[in-house]
């Protein structure tokens, strides 16, 4: 019998979700554009960009630029934009008052909008219209401080509870950024998506003769703690890989994340189909989290309404399958092992 002092042990006490954190105190700025912050040190160094809330719903990017605004850090060298992008799909549309749900976005996916954007600031006079939408606008706001930057991260989290990866695009630059940063462990080579251009796809960071990189990290499932944590992670890495932030502090801030100094060389994945839903009756076999390897080619994953899905190949990897795919959208990324 289990007395008073030896209780059997009971289930662990999981973790709160991670919750969107209260972006007021952020919302002046100081570049005036709300929600966007500019610090610059006296040393030479590059100009490093981090956003955050690219999609309204996914808050560890926001967790880990608020609690460095909070913790007072600033660069050491160089420049530093951090911007919070889509905060009234973070509020649920509410501008005034408690926030509602947040949403992916409002009216478009901000991230499929960045095809023909340039650093321009607006000229003085009436303010445009945007047909597209409130993102759009929100993307000519915070173009001319984000796309003059030298290294860019772009925080995010997934649908479904799959391990982190870093995407890195087709430039050169960015792998080789994401490989250098190792954490999270899996680095992906993808094109992208045909609904629209994302931001580290821009010119500016992809283009041959540019000298400028950016990479999205997606850092777990929306509202696990473990986001939050990879995400914090994640940035101090990037801003110590670029120098900008004091050797000592970035080791410093690692030992308290318990994030080991170097951390293992990561798996590189270069995508090579990209399967998009025909019908609303896209399917999955089974329930997918992300970056399986099915060792077998010809294996059936899908069926999209009477088009069976199979692997192309030997040792296929599945990046980021959807967990309610719609027609029209990227249901998940195939790739090789490099």
């Amino acid at each position: 019998m289990w007395d008073r002092f030896s209780q059997p042990p009971g289930p662990a006490t999981p973790e709160p979700p991670l919750a969107m954190p209260d972006l007021r105190a952020h919302r002046t700025g100081n570049t005036g554009v709300p929600y966007v912050w500019r610090f610059e040190a006296k040393g030479e160094g590059p100009h490093v960009a981090v956003v955050a809330l690219m999609h309204g719903n996914e808050p560890c990017g926001a967790v880990a630029l608020d609690r460095l605004l909070r913790r007072g850090l600033r660069p050491a060298r160089g420049t530093w934009t951090l911007a919070f992008a889509n905060t009234d799909a973070a509020a649920g549309g509410r501008l005034f008052g408690p926030a509602g749900t947040p949403a992916r976005y409002l009216d478009r996916d901000m991230n499929r909008l960045w095809a023909g954007v340039r650093a321009e600031v607006p000229a003085r006079g009436p303010p445009p219209v945007y047909p597209q939408g409130r993102e759009q606008a929100r993307v000519a706001a915070i173009a001319p401080w984000i796309l003059t930057a030298d290294l860019l991260l772009d925080l995010h989290s997934m649908q479904v509870p799959s391990p982190a990866l870093t995407l890195c695009g087709r430039s050169p630059r960015a792998r080789a950024l994401a490989v250098a940063l190792a954490d999270p462990g899996w680095v992906v080579a993808d094109d992208g998506h045909a609904d629209g251009m994302r931001l580290i796809d821009h010119p500016r960071f992809s283009a041959p003769g540019s000298a400028a990189a950016a990479i999205l990290m997606e850092c777990g499932q929306h509202s696990a703690p473990a986001a939050g944590v990879q995400a914090w992670r994640g940035l101090i890495r990037f801003l110590a890989q670029s120098e900008t932030l004091d050797a000592a502090t970035a080791r410093t801030l690692l030992a308290e994340a318990n994030a080991p100094a170097t951390p293992a060389k990561p798996t590189v994945v270069d995508v090579t189909h990209v399967i998009q839903a025909e019908t609303d009756e896209f399917a999955f076999v089974k329930q997918f989290q992300g970056l399986e390897r099915i060792a077998v080619g010809g294996t059936l994953l899908a069926l999209d309404g009477k088009r069976a899905l199979h692997t192309p190949y030997d040792d296929c990897v599945l990046v980021m399958p959807t967990r309610t795919p719609r027609r029209g959208q990227t249901t998940v990324r195939l790739g090789r092992i490099v």
